[in-house]
């Protein structure tokens, strides 16, 4: 099957990064003493990073509302911290690095789209991975577009942002409900996690000739 791919968007967590929410409900459990449950309350059952996500949160108000949730002070959680514990939670999937190179050495736009929030971001640009090592013709994070995949609005953001028509856009996402979002805007688009399923995928639109 011959396809005329022009431009990939790569998802950034669980394609580019592993990584695991637990994590950072342990460190912030750790870090500052308080019972194991009570972070991923604070954090996702209340919607707390979700807003942040959508950029409807500064840093700043993301860690008072942990901070309240907690029933602890600023001089206790500092936000710094709070933002560093809430991040610590990513691993590069290493063998991406060959992947994003191979596809761009062929001429390829390669772009990030990513539902994520100031302070993951940030946290990973202060890492030494690989992904800061590689220059993205195109990023798409959801919190400076205001936005969170698969609301259509960070699909239109990207496909601006890229020059390129539907047709032409190749997308690799882990959760099938972005995927879906992406096919009903006539993209290209595969569920897959980073490695050997995301080496398939682009084999399969005949991206890559080999496997990373």
């Amino acid at each position: 099957m011959s396809h005329d791919i022009e431009f990939v968007y790569f998802d950034l967590g669980n394609v580019l990064l592993a990584f695991d929410p637990n994590i950072a409900c342990r460190n912030l459990a750790e870090r500052f003493d308080i019972v194991v449950d009570q972070p991923w309350a604070a954090v996702y059952e209340s919607g707390a990073q979700d807003r942040f996500e959508h950029g409807e949160l500064s840093g700043e108000e993301f860690a008072e509302q942990i901070r309240q949730a907690v029933s602890l002070n600023a001089d206790q959680m500092p936000t710094p911290e709070i933002l560093d514990a809430v991040s610590d939670m990513f691993t590069p999937i290493n063998s991406m690095a060959a992947v994003l190179n191979a596809v761009q050495s062929r001429g390829l736009g390669v772009g990030l789209l990513s539902n994520t929030c100031h302070a993951h971001w940030d946290w990973i640009c202060r890492q030494p991975f690989y992904l800061n090592e590689f220059r993205f013709d195109v990023t798409i994070l959801s919190f400076e577009i205001g936005s969170m995949k698969p609301d259509q609005k960070i699909y239109h953001a990207a496909e601006q942002k890229s020059g390129v028509s539907a047709g032409g856009l190749l997308f690799l996402d882990d959760k099938q409900e972005n995927v879906d979002a992406a096919v009903a805007r006539k993209w290209n688009a595969v569920r897959c996690h980073g490695g050997p399923e995301a080496s398939l995928a682009l084999q399969d639109y005949q991206v890559l000739e080999s496997s990373f």
